[in-house]
């Protein structure tokens, strides 16, 4: 992939916000102590300047086309025009640029630092520098000048010899003679001449390069890290960019797509945990920690140096900037097999080169401008019984919250659910809810209380749409579903239909839903092929070592003992060649647990080790089918399609379509502390609130997502916002911010009352409780013991 210069200038940019004239003391307390020690430099600091100076003279080398010898940086003296030059490679002039005082002209400045920290040439270097000797024929020219005296004496023998002529020029002559009557006086004046041009010309040394540095950090020791980092090296004085074109090109041809996919996902990590797009994440900041060499995600990147890690982090940053702005919103996504060469298809096969945030940005643009219920259309309503399921025991499949809602919502057209992406205080959602014999106040907290509710259907055994994966039996993917793979009737297609339509809702509401799926239902509902080894292991590990076992026997008495084994769990039957003798036939069992032939009359097959492999073989491609579900994968499609354009799920791998529906399992309690207000007259340093937060700290993940179910009744929040961008923008997706208010009236003693919530504004009404003891106390009764709060 071909750069540009400004692409790979892009990483030499340094971070202004660092050297803000009127940043924090500290800052430069920080830059002080890692800089220098009393009058001298600290050895990581001298080092780095030390690099700095002798590339001036290097990049000279590199341009001459004669091999030069290594040259001793005692023996380095560095004029102002080279100092000055613009050659590649030269940080001494980049240096010096960008550490000058502002709207100070560097040669002015130059000339400045060379008067005062300049050394004279000594005579004996003249033979060492061709430079050098360059430099002298101003003395020869000052030497050709001293002939002009000789004039004189050749005048009188033409005046002598033509007098008439000379009578018209002698007052031209008379007034030459004073002029040059005058030797004396101007021989004084020559001799400075000299002294300013050959002994009063300093030259810049190593030492006079670190007394300058010295001195100039006692000024201003600001404008010294921002020439240090401007030379491509960072806070810990290791070097993070590359130091001109050829060597940034050179380091390009080294990186592979698989390398670019890492740094892609680990950049998206990254940015996940900073809470901000990558678009402000500054090349500088991209450092592998030594804790990251465990993550295989980032193998192929331990070896990468830190400054072609970050010029190529520089390269997708302008890439994707390039994508979301100007090509995204022009190409047609929709993907067509016969054309396997459309951009779609390209865009497909390198979507691991796009951020995260970059699609979801498109996605959004795309969702807005695709909404077709406006403001002045009411929106649905559905009526919902709570009475059916109170206890948490639904008594019949069609009585669930879940098919309640599908049997309502199927006379409504699917336009009518496609609306705005939710933003603000009271956002829009596709339909209202109404519980029967129940008060409640707003539209937020039912709607969320709704889709928890649905999706803990869902993974119940009431509905039987999703089956819990055969691996959480030996405690594998533990709690992890899958689209029942067996025959639908039509009420079932229209559940899954329903379900589709919910995944689409949810995505336009940013209300992660608590759906806990295996890759493979998100690898097929972006259309990626599965993988035969990794998703099987990961559905049933029980069939993949199964099949292992037989795709790894060497000779037929392996066979034997493998069968003898599968007879003991009652697995297999006897031989009818040798009746005292088990073996496998040609069928196995289905997920749901019926047995079915592998091949046409496969009860009749014994397997032996002629056919053992076709046997495996085909007990793997059962197990995919049945993963691929293609039936009930269409009807979940087709909902979805309903809702939301299936265009934007191309650019989408299956772990990012699951992060844009369902979020993170977790809550970040930092990035929920930082979308927090204060209100009436509550700030974040009083004692009660000081006490909620260490409470909070010490819950565990669990505890948390039941606390984020009672303040705002949704299991999982979004672990994004948009006022992480940094604009002026600063709206938050709901249900953030998350607020705190004193509780209502004043009456009893703050210890002996209890956390009361309003979910639809996510708002908790916090009494000043005098202890951690009692806050913590309060908490844990609020969540443990509370009957699902649909509003304060």
């Amino acid at each position: 992939m071909e750069m540009s210069t400004e692409e790979i200038l892009t990483v030499s940019v340094v971070n202004q916000s660092l050297f803000d004239t009127q940043g924090s003391p500290g800052l430069e307390d920080y830059f002080n102590d890692k800089s220098i020690k009393g009058e001298k430099l600290v050895p990581g600091a001298r080092e780095v300047l030390t690099e700095i100076f002798k590339s001036c003279a290097h990049s000279e080398q590199m341009l001459s086309l004669t091999p030069a010898k290594p040259i001793k940086v005692s023996d380095i003296y560095l004029s102002k025009e080279q100092i000055n030059s613009q050659t590649p490679g030269n940080l001494l002039h980049l240096f010096f640029t960008n550490v000058r005082p502002p709207k100070k002209v560097l040669e002015d400045q130059l000339t400045q630092i060379l008067r005062k920290y300049g050394v004279p040439k000594p005579k004996f270097d003249k033979s060492k520098y061709s430079k050098a000797g360059k430099e002298q024929h101003p003395v020869k020219v000052v030497s050709t000048k001293r002939p002009i005296t000789k004039p004189p004496a050749k005048d009188k023998a033409v005046l002598n010899s033509v007098r008439s002529a000379l009578s018209e020029k002698k007052p031209t002559v008379k007034p030459k003679s004073p002029e040059k009557s005058k030797p004396d006086e101007k021989d004084p004046e020559k001799s400075p001449t000299k002294k300013q041009e050959v002994p009063e010309e300093k030259y810049l040394t190593l030492e006079g390069f670190h007394k300058f540095v010295v001195d100039r950090a006692k000024q201003d020791i600001r404008s010294v890290w921002r020439a240090i980092l401007s030379c491509g090296y960072d806070l810990h004085f290791e070097r993070c960019a590359c130091i001109d074109v050829r060597h940034a090109h050179k380091a390009s041809r080294k990186w592979t797509l698989e390398m670019d996919v890492a740094l892609v996902q680990y950049i998206n990590r990254l940015c996940r945990h900073l809470a901000i797009t990558p678009a402000r994440l500054h090349p500088h900041e991209v450092y592998l920690d030594p804790a990251d060499a465990a993550d295989p995600r980032v193998a192929c990147l331990l070896n990468v140096p830190i400054e072609s890690l970050r010029l190529r982090f520089a390269l997708l940053q302008s890439l994707n900037t390039t994508l979301e702005t100007f090509f995204l919103p022009l190409v047609e996504l929709r993907q067509t097999p016969m054309y396997t060469h459309s951009i779609a298809a390209l865009l497909k096969e390198a979507k691991g080169l796009i951020f995260y945030d970059t699609k979801v940005t498109v996605m959004n643009r795309v969702l807005n401008a695709t909404v077709q219920r406006t403001a002045d259309h009411a929106a649905p309503e559905i009526t919902l019984d709570p009475l059916e399921i109170v206890g948490g025991e639904i008594r019949a499949s069609e009585n669930s919250y879940f098919c309640q809602a599908a049997r309502q919502l199927a006379s409504v057209p699917s336009s009518q659910l496609c609306v705005k992406l939710a933003s603000g205080g009271d956002p829009t959602y596709a339909f209202n809810i109404r519980f029967t014999g129940e008060e409640v106040h707003g539209t937020s907290g039912s709607f969320r209380h709704f889709l928890w509710q649905v999706c803990k259907e869902l993974q119940s055994s009431s509905l039987s749409l999703l089956l819990l994966c055969p691996s959480s039996a030996v405690n594998k993917n533990k709690g992890k579903y899958i689209l029942t793979p067996s025959p639908i009737t039509y009420g079932e297609e229209q559940l899954l239909h329903f379900l589709g339509q919910l995944l689409g809702i949810a995505m336009r509401a940013d209300v992660p839903l608590p759906l806990d799926l295996l890759p493979s239902f998100w690898k097929t509902l972006v259309g990626e092929p599965l993988d035969p080894d990794q998703d099987l292991q990961e559905a049933d590990i029980l069939t993949y070592n199964y099949v292992k076992k037989f795709e790894s026997i060497n000779d037929e008495t392996e066979l034997e003992a493998l069968c003898a084994e599968i007879a003991s769990q009652h697995l297999a039957t006897e031989s009818p060649d040798s009746p005292n003798k088990p073996c496998c036939r040609f069928t196995y069992l289905t997920m749901t647990g019926e047995e079915v032939e592998l091949c046409s009359r496969g009860r009749h097959i014994p397997v032996a080790w002629e056919n053992k492999d076709i046997y495996a073989a085909a007990i793997r491609s059962l197990r995919l089918r049945e993963l691929q579900n293609d039936e009930c994968a269409t009807a979940v499609r087709a909902g979805l399609g309903s809702i939301i354009p299936l265009q934007l799920l191309t650019t989408l791998s299956p772990l990012e379509t699951e992060l844009r529906t369902c979020g993170l399992p977790y809550i970040s309690l930092e990035f929920l502390k930082a979308h927090t207000m204060y209100q009436v007259g509550l700030m974040e340093t009083d004692q009660h609130i000081e006490f909620f937060w260490g409470a909070l700290e010490m819950f565990t993940q669990e505890e948390l997502c039941k606390f984020v179910k009672f303040a705002c009744n949704q299991e999982r929040i979004p672990f994004t916002c948009p006022c992480k961008d940094g604009g002026p923008d600063t709206a938050h997706v709901p249900p953030y911010p998350m607020k705190i208010a004193p509780p209502d009236g004043t009456a009893g003693s703050p210890d002996s009352r209890y956390i009361r919530v309003e979910t639809c504004m996510f708002m908790i009404k916090l009494p000043q409780y005098s202890s951690l003891e009692i806050m913590l106390e309060k908490l844990r009764c609020a969540i443990h013991y509370r009957e699902d709060p649909l509003s304060g």
